[in-house]
């Protein structure tokens, strides 16, 4: 098992990995893909608001999001193997028949705490 985590950790490519928001009116939504292969969601649309975690992989084209778990979908399915196109630093998603454009959020790197709190630089 750790075998198998290990190897799909290795298979995510690293420039995917990060924090994602979309920028469009009336939509808010944000995607995590984490190093290790996970994934956390979250989109409200309209009168939809859903959320959804579990495992991602991308071919370079696409990424594709399976849930372990999901809650909230109005009348749309659960995510089993979901794509969304790459295209440059966003990931598009088709969903209530709209596109939803995630683009990668530069974040600063956090602050080393440890050295706060004894005082190093």
């Amino acid at each position: 098992m750790i075998l198998a985590a290990l190897l799909l950790a290795a298979a995510q490519p690293q420039a995917l990995v990060g924090f994602y928001r979309a920028h469009q009116m009336e939509v808010g939504a944000a995607l995590e893909l984490d190093g290790d292969g996970h994934f956390q969601y979250q989109l409200d649309y309209g009168a939809a608001s859903e959320s959804a975690e579990g495992s991602w992989s991308s071919d370079g084209k696409t990424v594709y999001l399976t849930a372990t778990t999901m809650t909230g979908m109005y009348k749309q399915p659960a995510f089993a193997h979901e794509p969304l196109a790459i295209d440059g630093n966003r990931l598009l998603l088709r969903r209530y028949d709209a596109v939803i454009g995630f683009e990668l959020e530069n974040l600063p790197a956090p602050a080393d705490t440890n050295k706060k709190m004894t005082g190093e630089k």
